[in-house]
């Protein structure tokens, strides 16, 4: 029986082109939904992020509301037993401050810092540095509202923990000035806090609005 070659070719290539149509779609199709995957992800990631930025910006206003509260009680009330009962007040909520920010800055567990389990594995480890910077905060107001051994005891701490934070410190030092450790502790903080919580893929959003100061002109 004679073949018809031109109606096997036609079926041949018909089918060829069916079956690759089909492997293009399909690959296609692949790489689409692998696209919406890293979109979704990238998605995610910038809604996290924004989400830690947000609570973080909450935290660090009410600590610096809590910095300032301290300046205006030392410059404005004038009755001493009320200064010292308001300075206790707002070191007592800089010392909650420190724990409630292990939720935001945990510690550090990891290398060499793996350490401390015995006492739970929310202190285990190295605190981070904004920590150090809050409770160095919490050493100047304490030592704010004493005299004595006691008092240099706690300058001491508080610029251990200025130091802990690895940060630069304004010049000269005074080493036992609470209000001078007091500023430092916030600049401690806006040092360690705000370069990680503004990704540089934020900066290149608002370009314009973050672009290079230009030179002031006399």
């Amino acid at each position: 029986m004679p073949i018809d070659l031109n109606f096997t070719l036609d079926v041949i290539t018909w089918e060829a082109v069916s079956a690759l149509s089909g492997l293009m779609i399909a690959g296609v199709g692949f790489v689409i939904s692998r696209n919406l995957r890293r979109h979704d992800r990238h998605t995610q990631r910038y809604a996290l992020l924004g989400e830690y930025r947000r609570e973080v910006t909450a935290f660090s206003k009410e600590y610096f509301e809590i910095v300032a509260d301290v300046l205006a009680v030392r410059d404005s009330v004038e009755d001493p037993a009320q200064v010292r009962a308001e300075l206790e007040r707002l070191a007592t909520r800089l010392s909650g401050m420190v724990d409630a920010g292990r939720f935001l800055f945990p510690n550090d567990t990891s290398g060499d810092n793996a350490f401390g389990f015995e006492k739970g594995d929310a202190f285990a480890g190295r605190r981070r540095p904004a920590l150090n910077a809050i409770l160095a905060a919490y050493h100047a107001v304490k030592a704010m509202k004493t005299e004595g051994d006691y008092r240099q005891e706690k300058l001491a701490e508080a610029l251990a923990q200025l130091r802990k934070t690895g940060e630069p410190l304004s010049e000269p030092i005074r080493a036992n000035d609470p209000v001078y450790l007091l500023i430092q502790s916030r600049r401690c903080y806006l040092n360690a806090v705000v370069p990680e919580t503004q990704p540089d893929e934020w900066r290149r959003m608002f370009s314009d609005f973050l672009a290079p100061v230009p030179r002031a002109t006399k």
